[in-house]
């Protein structure tokens, strides 16, 4: 597996992570709370929140995650409009373009 795609696998799981476990600073629980809410319905929010909760054992993440979870929060780049185009999802972090 890639850097990219070792990077991108700890993003998603800080991202997603939004209980109080150890690992997500508030910066990722808040931006994992923040692109929960964009799914469409109360079932796919719980499922995300427990997929985030369940991934939290395997990924821990690191001052540079945090950083970057802020920048997106300061930046908007993972609002739900933002989230709903291909490009605004590689420009949140949930994806990657392969090189």
């Amino acid at each position: 597996m890639s850097g990219t795609a070792v990077k991108a696998l700890r993003l998603f799981a800080c991202v997603l992570s939004v209980s109080l476990a150890a690992g997500c600073g508030d910066a990722c629980r808040t931006l994992a709370s923040q692109i929960c809410q964009c799914l469409p319905d109360d079932g796919s929010r719980a499922a995300c929140n427990q997929r985030a909760k369940e991934s939290e054992a395997n990924f821990s993440v690191r001052p540079a995650d945090e950083k970057f979870c802020q920048q997106q929060l300061d930046s908007h780049a993972c609002d739900c409009n933002q989230l709903n185009t291909p490009e605004g999802k590689v420009g949140c972090g949930l994806a990657y373009i392969a090189p």
